[in-house]
């Protein structure tokens, strides 16, 4: 992975999130206007290896935001990515909906070294799919293939 500094991620007033692809209304949406909308708080431990205590993490739906953006009838997947370029998850449309755009931690708003300004929080997740700094979220109408490096980044396969 190229070194990647989580310093320069995109401040709140500039679009962070933009959903595109097999989308009738493409959206961008900043932190701003994602704290200002209805939250939804989950208890999570983003840890990848060993034990690591749990936070609160608050936000909105990735269903909301997609619901938003109208995905078209033949859409399925979605590829998440980071703002660091080389780091992107695959998931099943209907499994990313009921995941968290996280924009706080523990009643804060998320700093850069824990992901934010916007962290992907999906329920029962593996550790390489708490996408940090999330930048775009792709629907398609098939599996990303290639393009979901996530688990290979993180497990260093």
């Amino acid at each position: 992975m190229v070194d990647f500094d989580p310093s320069a991620a995109p401040d709140s007033t500039r679009p962070t999130v933009t959903v595109v692809g097999a989308v009738s209304s493409p959206r961008s949406v900043r932190v701003t206007d994602l704290m200002a909308m209805r939250s939804v708080a989950v208890e999570d431990s983003t840890a990848c290896d060993g034990e690591a205590p749990t936070s609160r993490w608050s936000g909105v739906p990735v269903g909301t935001i997609l619901d938003r953006a109208s995905p078209r009838s033949g859409a399925g997947h979605a590829l998440v990515r980071s703002a660091d370029p080389e780091f992107a998850c695959g998931f099943a449309l209907d499994r990313l909906r009921d995941a968290l755009l996280a924009v706080c931690v523990d009643g804060d708003p998320i700093p850069a070294d824990r992901g934010g300004p916007v962290r992907l929080i999906p329920p029962d997740a593996d550790c390489w799919e708490r996408v940090k700094r999330v930048s775009r979220i792709d629907v398609l109408e098939h599996p990303p293939g290639d393009a979901d490096t996530a688990r290979e980044l993180a497990l260093g396969e």
